[in-house]
């Protein structure tokens, strides 16, 4: 017993040691044990020098991400971003790659952006990016600096290292320091000029004083005609100034008739501000009242959020058309689909069954006395409805409702960035189509090849023996976006 014992706890131990070594394996390599969560964002870069894959994207400073792929197209950087879970950013963010120090390690740094720009939805592009700058090129670049100063040194070497340039430079000192002795002499020699000159100018200035004083009776006599001729115009001009006063005395009556009137209507004014200033009457209760106003204001806000989330609704319309291989007839979809949110939808939808509808004729034949019975199916198409709610939990969704006219429910898994559609659907528990035991069961794929045309395959009523087959079909799928864009692009008519 005690040699096993001790087996059983060297094997334990070395058991534990391995699975700690296994998972710091799987810690540093960075591997996944599950597809982490979060939105997906790409950024184009000229040159990531020093930033691989699993490097960490910061945001102020805090991890919020991580580089999850980086791919060359067209001789740039695509570098795919996961940015956590609830983490939102703005079509304005900017990606910029920095280094943790000096000489530490580089990552991405993001700045959200603000929220004048509308949000960034998952899976589409950061556009502004501040490019790394290349410590190479910075080096050339200084080198070719420093070759041009030495060049302009080289230059003034030649210039100037010469015994010639030398005089030339000394005689042309000389003659500034030649110059500014000429200058000041000549500015101490005309020093009594210039005082002349101001002399001459304050002569003038008393002059025009004089001037003025000798000829203020003309001036005088200048007024008094001015008066006169004002006068003249007063006296030829009587019935204009009739006018004017006849003017003036109505108006000065007409205020006098209507004063009770305005005294009336100005305390009619001061008591209406009295009561409002109190807080009387509708308008006093809009001024005064606090909680009025906090209505208004949450009135406001319930708006906003309602346009918000109308701007956040999306609406999806598909056509699809599947060929069904054991009835030999074609199937045909529509589907509205309702998206409030990104993890919530509703499923509207009308279906053309080709064999929705069986049904068994008899036909009775006698010869020779003998009555011979056969019956046939009669297979007649028919519209059936679908109703669905949706939830959606990361890359699987969920449905449940009414499935082609009866209670039923179904999953989805998506793949591919939402090209592929893995689905289940399973209805009629009742049993209520002819020679069916089961319920209807129908395991399918859909895969985009382009934006808005799918393929679809899969298997058909697979635990019924009678009806069960495969099937194979196309369809489009239209976003209330491509309609916008189809209608806008669409050539006018003139109506004449």
């Amino acid at each position: 017993m005690r040699g096993s014992s001790t087996e059983l706890k060297v094997g334990a131990f070395a058991l534990t040691v391995l699975i700690v070594f296994a998972f710091m394996t799987f810690k540093v390599g960075g591997l996944e044990w599950a597809k982490k969560k979060g939105n997906t964002a790409y950024v184009y870069f000229n040159n990531i020098a020093g930033l691989d894959e699993k490097t960490r994207v910061k945001i102020a400073g805090v991890d919020s991400g991580v580089i999850e792929q980086i791919d060359l197209l067209d001789g740039r950087a695509k570098v795919r971003l996961r940015l956590d879970p609830g983490l939102k950013i703005y079509k304005n963010a900017v990606a910029t790659i920095r280094t943790t120090g000096l000489l530490g390690d580089k990552f991405l740094d993001l700045q959200i952006g603000s929220p004048d720009a509308s949000a960034l939805k998952d899976g589409e592009t950061i556009t502004n990016v501040k490019e790394l700058v290349d410590m190479d090129d910075l080096a050339r670049s200084l080198i070719t600096v420093s070759n041009n100063f030495t060049n302009l040194a080289r230059s003034l070497n030649d210039v100037l290292g010469t015994e010639e340039a030398k005089r030339s430079l000394s005689q042309t000192i000389t003659n500034l320091r030649e110059i500014t002795t000429n200058l000041n002499r000549t500015i101490s020699v005309n020093d009594e000029k210039l005082r002349t000159v101001l002399d001459n100018i304050n002569s003038l200035t008393t002059s025009v004083n004089n001037l003025i004083d000798k000829n203020s009776e003309p001036l005088t006599t200048t007024v008094a005609n001015m008066r006169d001729f004002s006068g003249s115009l007063r006296s030829n001009g009587p019935e204009l100034i009739e006018n004017l006063n006849k003017a003036t005395q109505e108006l000065k009556a007409m205020v006098e008739e209507n004063r009770p009137g305005i005294k009336q209507t100005v305390d009619s004014f001061g008591s209406i501000a009295e009561k409002i200033e109190r807080g009387e009457g509708s308008l006093g209760k809009l001024v005064k009242d606090d909680r009025l106003y906090e209505s208004f204001n949450k009135a406001a806000e319930g708006i906003n959020k309602t346009i918000s989330t109308v701007d956040r609704f999306r609406t999806f319309i598909t056509f699809q058309s599947d060929y069904l291989t054991k009835a030999k007839d074609a199937k045909g979809y529509f589907y509205v689909t309702l998206q409030p949110t990104a993890d919530k939808y509703y499923i509207l939808g009308v279906v053309g069954d080709p064999v929705a509808n069986v049904s068994s004729k008899e036909t009775r034949k006698t010869v020779s006395g003998v009555t011979t019975v056969t019956q046939e199916d009669v297979i007649k198409k028919k519209i059936e409805f679908t109703a669905q709610f949706a939830k959606r939990f990361g890359d699987a969704a969920l449905r449940i409702g009414l499935t082609e006219n009866t209670f039923g429910a179904g999953g989805d898994y998506f793949f591919n960035d939402d090209k592929g559609k893995i689905s289940a659907d399973v209805w009629d528990f009742s049993k209520n189509e002819k020679y069916s035991k089961n319920p209807h069961v129908k395991v399918g794929v859909d895969y985009f090849l382009f934006k808005n045309l799918f393929l679809s395959a899969g298997a058909d009523n697979l635990l019924n023996s009678r009806w069960r087959g495969g099937y194979v079909g196309a369809g489009v799928r239209f976003e209330d976006e491509d309609f916008k864009y189809l209608f806008s692009t669409l050539p006018s008519i003139p109506m004449k």
